[in-house]
């Protein structure tokens, strides 16, 4: 392909081969044709650069990248780099384009300049590609930027966003080896609008290897919390270092928090800030016991009604 393409369609894969050919078919059967397709191949260990190379030697618009199996974040901006195209389109190596996801999003994006990123509907499909359910995305840009505050609402392989807005914020941060993409949306929702269309773009898969586990359950809080901890830190306390995310010590994490509830300026945001906590007690199962003491002490004082009960249901005290 010569030239500079208008999408460049971000992919980043380990050990895929069960899906992966039908994820780039998706790409290929686009009604938008000036795309290219990054796909960084996470030192795969089964078939995966066999099928990754296959479809590069019939389509010059699909390019492989090497990672160096340092995750997926680390993954992705090796991607970024290669990135000219000024926008990019995030997809999982299991889903699956809707042949007008491109060209829908690309003309969303043209319409309205202040849109830093676009997400869509998505339709979850079993590994048999079996429809189960629809699921709508947020919208409104005040609406999701309130719910970020407390949960990600944002389906990252149905996003397209700016190259700009993705320099801006340095790409992906690394330390986030889940949550990378919640960490991401709430960096871009400090520079500029989020927004999805209502379509259905993407066939977003669901299979066994993704059913969470209690520790996936433990090192999701984790990742999340400290993502969204991270963000008002950014917000209240500027000169604060951010979280130091650790799977086996996340106490670093709730001394963060309890920095939060120091701060005069978070007033209107603590209910938001109880419900991080509350997540972090119950799921943070090996928080030091005089750091879970400390965190109970300094969030009881703000706990709403509502807060007080699922504190009680959750044994914590």
């Amino acid at each position: 392909m010569s030239g500079t393409p208008a999408i460049d369609v971000l992919v980043t894969v380990y050990n895929g081969e069960r899906f992966l050919a039908q994820t780039i078919e998706s790409v290929i059967n686009q009604s938008f044709s000036n795309w290219r397709l990054i796909i960084v191949d996470d030192l795969s260990t089964d078939r995966t650069p066999q099928i990754i190379k296959h479809y590069a030697e019939i389509d010059t618009r699909i390019i492989s990248l090497k990672g160096e199996h340092k995750g997926v974040a680390a993954a992705a901006n090796i991607g970024l780099k290669a990135v000219t195209a000024p926008l990019v389109a995030r997809l999982d190596a299991d889903d699956v384009c809707l042949p007008s996801r491109l060209q829908v999003q690309c003309d969303f994006l043209k319409s309205n300049p202040e849109i830093t990123a676009v997400g869509s509907d998505v339709y979850l499909i079993d590994e048999n590609n079996n429809r189960l359910r629809r699921r709508t995305a947020a919208r409104g840009w005040h609406n999701i930027q309130n719910i970020l505050k407390t949960r990600n609402c944002m389906c990252h392989p149905s996003s397209m966003i700016r190259t700009a807005a993705l320099k801006q914020i340095k790409g992906y941060r690394e330390k986030f080896k889940n949550s990378l993409d919640y960490d991401l949306w709430l960096r871009l929702s400090e520079i500029g609008r989020i927004e999805n269309v209502s379509q259905d773009l993407l066939l977003y898969r669901r299979h066994s290897e993704q059913i969470s586990s209690n520790n996936n359950a433990h090192r999701q809080t984790i990742y999340s919390v400290g993502a969204v901890t991270d963000f008002f830190l950014r917000k209240y306390c500027p000169t604060e270092s951010e979280t130091n995310i650790d799977v086996n010590s996340p106490d670093d994490i709730a001394q963060k928090l309890m920095t939060l509830y120091s701060s005069k300026t978070i007033h209107e945001e603590l209910r938001i800030l109880n419900r991080h906590a509350i997540r972090l007690l119950r799921h943070a199962s090996n928080l030091s016991s005089p750091i879970k003491k400390q965190l109970v002490l300094t969030i009881k004082p703000h706990l709403i009604f509502k807060q007080k009960l699922k504190m009680l249901l959750y044994g914590i005290s």
